[in-house]
């Protein structure tokens, strides 16, 4: 987004300028970096049909997808001011990258390790070069609420047209019970869950900032679908997300800082902590499945290997799916080994990256975004803009406890959380063009 220091015309001044070739690429480009997340390049997947576990050379669409639209983004960095880039990797971040190369250097399969990491640093591009294609703040918000339509348009249809490939059935090979839930383009229900409760916080935004008919038809269109997706964690995050990102605009940053960390402290005390402390197991018993829907077996493996290597881990997103993991530990054990992910982000980082990784992670994911949220001049005309940030980063770091969203190949909660977390950075060193 551009700056105060473009001299761009104020106000609606700025927007009314005349649509030229350089708004409508960037336009184009925004949209479609968003679309192939939101959406990716295989929506409407059919799983009646068996999953192979077993980790192979990736996705080779995603791959040249992304590598694409990498390219493509990086050309239109170099005619637009790449040293905007340039406060948006802060040490922190390079600090973890390099720990990352590290654990790819001591992993157990090295080669899968330096593949995902080199997607991983494409998505962490894109996320930080998206951010700055809009000309202003209104442009930015017009095209993120078209992505949404798109993305909700497609959902919605795929539910009435195609609803054995946008609804869970019970011939669903790996998870039949939860035949009824809608998923819409994503390959899950949780996935699905999570991007409304996203797709929410956009709407409330939009209706803030330009339309209210716009922003209240996302608002509308997401929060049926999250009903219907029965996705329990998203649907109980959002009021709480809502609750703590009122709060923290309106105490001391000292207070809101401490909120937003405690809470997810306490959730991660709730979850993992029920392996261990039988109070919190009994409590959780009295109103809720205890086990998480499975979950906390899937921990329980977790933590259990956790041990064996605590300082580097298995390798930077190499454990889970493995064949070591798949045939090697699955017979006479956990039926967990089986798993895709951990289940909560936390745990899978320590697991991969070693405990050390995991703690470089937090400070850059956790701590340093509300910090920068705080930092922001008191003077910013943004409020909008911070709040939906906020919301967005809230939500991210909340259900990373229990679903693997940090640092994932490819996530639509993982991307927009990036996005969030770089837009806090950049939020609190300059302002924005309305």
């Amino acid at each position: 987004m551009a700056t105060d220091v473009d001299h761009a015309p104020p106000g609606g001044a700025a927007f009314a300028a005349s649509v030229d070739l350089d708004t409508v690429v960037g336009s184009v480009l925004f949209l479609a970096i968003f679309i192939l997340v939101w959406v990716s390049l295989q929506p409407f997947q059919d799983l009646s049909a068996p999953q192979l576990e077993i980790t192979d050379s990736g996705n080779v669409a995603n791959q040249i997808g992304f590598a694409s639209l990498f390219l493509a983004a990086a050309a239109w960095m170099v005619v637009h001011e790449p040293a905007r880039l340039k406060p948006l990797l802060r040490p922190a971040l390079v600090v973890l990258l390099i720990w990352f190369a590290l654990c790819v250097a001591t992993s157990w399969e090295p080669a899968l390790s330096a593949r995902r990491l080199v997607f991983t640093l494409i998505v962490l591009a894109l996320a930080a070069m998206a951010l700055l294609v809009p000309k202003n703040l209104r442009h930015f918000s017009d095209l993120l609420a078209a992505a949404t339509l798109i993305v909700l348009a497609l959902c919605y249809m795929g539910v009435l047209f195609l609803p054995d490939l946008a609804i869970h059935q019970a011939s669903d090979f790996l998870e039949p019970e939860h035949a009824g839930s809608w998923r819409g383009s994503l390959p899950h229900k949780n996935q699905a869950g999570a991007l409304m409760v996203v797709f929410i916080f956009i709407g409330l935004f939009v209706a803030r900032l330009r339309s209210v008919v716009i922003g209240a038809a996302i608002v509308a269109l997401s929060g049926v679908f999250l009903v219907f997706s029965f996705s329990k964690t998203s649907i109980a995050l959002l009021p709480l997300v809502l609750i703590v990102s009122g709060i923290a605009r309106h105490v001391r940053p000292i207070i809101g800082i401490v909120t937003a960390v405690a809470v997810l402290a306490a959730i991660n005390l709730v979850s993992l902590g029920s392996i261990y402390f039988a109070p919190v197991r009994d409590a959780l018993g009295q109103i809720m499945d205890p086990s998480f829907t499975g979950r906390t077996d899937i921990w329980q493996f977790a933590l259990e290997q956790l041990a064996e290597r605590p300082i580097t881990g298995f390798g930077f997103s190499a454990f889970w799916g493995t064949e070591r993991v798949v045939y090697g530990m699955s017979q006479g054990s956990n039926w967990a080994a089986n798993a895709t992910d951990a289940h909560n982000a936390y745990l899978n980082l320590a697991l991969t990256v070693g405990i050390p990784g995991l703690v470089l992670a937090l400070v850059w994911t956790v701590v340093l975004p509300i910090v920068d949220f705080y930092r922001r001049p008191a003077e910013a005309g943004d409020a909008l803009l911070a709040t939906l940030f906020l919301r967005i980063w809230l939500f991210g770091i909340y259900a990373a406890s229990f679903e693997t969203t940090l640092f994932q190949q490819v996530g639509e909660v993982w991307f927009i959380l990036l996005f969030s977390v770089f837009g806090l950075r950049y939020l609190s060193l300059q302002r924005v063009t309305p």
